[in-house]
């Protein structure tokens, strides 16, 4: 019997909740830290959280991830799909020509870069709209998120492609930072998919 979407969704919470800790002022004071990595050391439940997604996000034309816990997730997903995978890294990390965006996140500032030239080689449909997924771990005060949307909407311009829609998927968000509310302030075209909210 065929699992239901409530029933795929249960069950990557549930892996999330067993496998991730919380670590309490990390990087620094005050900053509680939701380490993903311990999920990664279970094929069964990172499984849960992939096919979750799989059955979430359909005729998904690019994956991107963010640096760095976004290239894991990322990556894998979009190898069980099918579909190309583009990185977007932090300042200085990317050889020849990279368009940049700066973000404000809630322990410093940081500047995400992507390659100009990332998607030349990429074809995308022309008979629809051009399906981005964006993904990341945690969705904390939304700097990142908006950062990494910015980038790929230059990206997209750049390669001509006027009809697109961009999606994000993570798998955890700290609710009091307000992340969500604040990129769909900026962004109200955008959908965020959170797996487990702390």
């Amino acid at each position: 019997m065929q699992s239901t979407y409530s029933e795929l969704l249960a069950s990557a919470k549930q892996s999330i909740i067993k496998q991730c800790n919380v670590y309490q002022d990390y990087p620094v004071k005050g900053v509680g830290f939701l380490d993903i990595s311990p999920i990664f050391m279970s094929t069964v439940d990172f499984d849960n959280v992939l096919t979750y997604w799989q059955h979430r996000f359909t005729n998904v034309d690019l994956v991107v991830g963010l640096e760095a816990r976004g290239f894991v997730i990322g990556a894998a997903f979009a190898q069980k799909i099918g579909a190309p995978f583009m990185m977007i890294r932090k300042k200085g990390k990317l050889p020849g020509q990279c368009i940049s965006e700066a973000y404000v996140k809630e322990y410093g500032a940081d500047e995400f870069e992507a390659q100009v030239n990332a998607l030349s080689k990429t074809s995308f449909p022309s008979d629809r709209k051009v399906n981005v997924l964006i993904m990341d771990d945690i969705l904390a005060t939304g700097g990142t998120l908006c950062a990494s949307i910015e980038l790929v909407r230059k990206l997209l311009s750049h390669n001509n492609v006027k009809e697109y829609k961009i999606s994000t998927s993570l798998i955890s968000s700290i609710k009091v930072l307000r992340g969500k509310e604040k990129i769909y302030e900026k962004y109200n075209d955008v959908s965020i998919d959170v797996i487990h909210e702390i």
